[in-house]
């Protein structure tokens, strides 16, 4: 009977740690299916996040450059060896605006008459990487109307809203569109591409080429690819840039 006892009990333990080492199995096993679901779940919001709804059309500006790192604000009135005209700037920076408002009637005059080529390219840097901030904001509803030839006017729009505190985005969807003559279909054609972020693409791409080249600091004006440098700009008279400008373009 004590042999008998002894291999009940000896048989019972050899159960219970067999059903322990299964147990044990089972957690390891749970845990790793875990692990692997959320891999894939912060993988698939690393790639989604701050992107365009899915289905929703991506759409580059018809005014980009070749090298799609701004938009020419005068397509096709540049003049045969027109100066080229980078003028790098980002919608929330107050030095740029102070830019625009010095310079940036002289520049469109220029480009206007085809005496330069001008391009414009939208930085971000000032979202510190958010794409949903407004500087992108800013820079989506500026390209979105690039679409409609409104390029240039919704940049002064959007300008001139700068001081009437944080953009908002009933600032950009209608007021900007609406200030420049965008409505009914074209409108709604805007306002789609505004909301499904149908430019984010691009309006990233921008800032890329702009780290990529060593442009970081706003504004920034570079005269057929050579730093225009601030120094350089006139203090007085914002009209007497255009001499800067063709001076430095002859090397």
């Amino acid at each position: 009977m004590a042999n008998t006892s002894q291999r009940e009990r000896m048989r019972a333990a050899q159960q219970a740690a067999q059903r322990a080492a299964r147990l044990r199995k089972l957690i390891v096993i749970g845990i790793g299916a875990l692990a692997l679901v959320l891999i894939v779940v912060f993988a698939v919001v690393a790639l989604t996040g701050n992107k365009p709804a899915a289905g929703a059309a991506t759409a580059m500006p018809p005014n980009a450059t070749q090298a799609k790192d701004g938009i020419v604000v005068n397509p096709g009135k540049a003049k045969p060896g027109a100066p080229k005209v980078q003028l790098y700037f980002d919608f929330q920076c107050s030095h740029c605006l102070e830019f625009e408002e010095k310079f940036g009637l002289p520049l469109s005059t220029m480009a206007s008459t085809g005496e330069i080529e001008l391009i414009y390219s939208n930085k971000v840097f000032l979202d510190n990487g958010k794409r949903d901030g407004l500087s992108h904001k800013a820079a989506l509803a500026a390209t979105c109307s690039d679409t409609f030839g409104k390029y240039p006017d919704a940049t002064q729009a959007i300008w001139a809203q700068a001081l009437n505190g944080p953009y908002t985005d009933s600032l950009l969807r209608n007021s900007v569109p609406s200030a420049v003559g965008l409505n009914g279909d074209a409108l709604t054609a805007f306002q789609k591409c505004y909301d499904d972020k149908a430019t984010l693409d691009f309006v990233v791409g921008v800032e890329e080429a702009a780290v990529r080249n060593g442009v970081v600091p706003t504004p920034t004006v570079l005269v057929n690819g050579r730093d225009l440098p601030s120094s350089s700009w006139p203090t007085g008279d914002g009209m007497l840039i255009r001499q800067v400008i063709l001076d430095a373009a002859k090397g």
